[in-house]
């Protein structure tokens, strides 16, 4: 496998329709790069094989993308990395991970029903042909929100990154009472944001790669609502 090792990046774009397969990327920086810059699912460039170590990524965007058998292991994000209506198959995230967005939609404020319908679509049937999705089991993550991506299909720590689903145990921010809002406010606020989102579920982590204070209040947070029966298996 070809190894990239050491390069800068600066204002990349792909446009789409490109395949980039059987590589390593190590101590590589992304500035201000935008990675398949689609919208439809029929132009989703797609990354195969690859491995990135070590990496760093400024100011820089994925939109739709199709990933297979990859591996991400230590990569810095500034300030944050944003996925948009990207496809996972067999991609692992370890190490220390900064912060990452994975959204379910295109782009931000995306209201054009029937782009969202044709990725719907292919989402679907992407995902009904997939084993697993997400592995983020050892990854030592500064804060991921993940949409768009069936929870069934992600391997994880059961410990410091659990799922509420409304459907099961999970009865909503009202259940609790006024001390977890006062021990744990910025945790209450998500779980109003999840109550009031058309969301069936939702995949909540400890952040285990951010400072001390923040991390061992998102593990008591995890710890509580364990305690309340409100986490699934």
């Amino acid at each position: 496998m070809p190894k990239i090792e050491g390069q800068e990046f600066l204002m990349a774009l792909d446009k789409g329709n490109t395949h980039f397969h059987d590589l390593h990327l190590h101590d590589c920086a992304f500035d201000n790069c935008g990675l398949s810059m689609v919208k439809h699912p029929q132009r989703m460039s797609r990354v195969r094989n690859v491995t990135l170590s070590q990496c760093r990524v400024v100011n820089s965007e994925i939109k739709p993308c199709v990933f297979e058998d990859v591996v991400v292991e230590d990569l810095s994000t500034n300030p944050i990395l944003l996925v948009w209506a990207s496809f996972f198959r067999r991609v692992t995230l370890k190490g220390k991970i900064g912060k990452i967005n994975l959204n379910l939609v295109p782009e931000a404020f995306c209201t054009d029903a029937d782009r969202l319908q044709q990725f719907e679509i292919a989402r679907a049937a992407f995902y009904a042909e997939t084993d697993w999705a997400l592995d983020i089991s050892e990854a030592k993550l500064l804060g991921l929100r993940c949409e768009g991506v069936p929870l069934h299909l992600i391997r994880r720590d059961p410990q410091t990154q659990v799922i509420l689903d409304k459907r099961g145990r999970y009865r909503g921010q009202q259940a609790l009472d006024a001390s977890f809002a006062k021990a744990f406010p910025v945790a209450d606020s998500v779980l109003r944001g999840f109550d009031e989102s058309g969301r069936p579920a939702m995949l909540l982590t400890a952040s285990l790669g951010a400072p001390k204070k923040r991390r061992d209040e998102e593990l008591g947070v995890i710890a509580e609502l364990r305690a309340l029966g409100f986490l699934e298996d």
